[in-house]
C-alpha cells in the first residue's frame, strides 16, 4: 500500500534529480506534492465521525480573533 509519506519521498527524490534550469520539470513535481496532500486530506476527512466535524468546526471558531470596531 502506497502511503502519502512515501509518495511525498519519492516525489522529492524526483525533484533533487531534476535540473534546475528545466522549470516545468520542477513545477510539475510540485503540482504532484499539492495533489497528493489534497487527495490525503480529502480521504482524511471522509473518514471523519459527525461529532468530529462539530467538534473541529467548535475549535475553528474559538480561535478566530474577534473583530473589533
Amino acid at each position: 500500500m502506497i502511503t502519502v509519506e512515501g509518495a511525498l519521498a519519492d516525489l522529492e527524490a524526483i525533484e533533487k534529480d531534476t535540473d534546475p534550469k528545466v522549470t516545468p520539470d520542477v513545477k510539475v513535481i510540485r503540482a504532484l506534492k499539492v495533489v497528493v496532500k489534497f487527495l490525503s486530506t480529502m480521504r482524511s476527512n471522509q473518514l471523519l465521525t459527525e461529532q468530529d466535524k462539530v467538534s473541529i468546526r467548535k475549535a475553528k471558531a474559538e480561535r478566530k480573533p474577534e473583530v473589533k470596531a
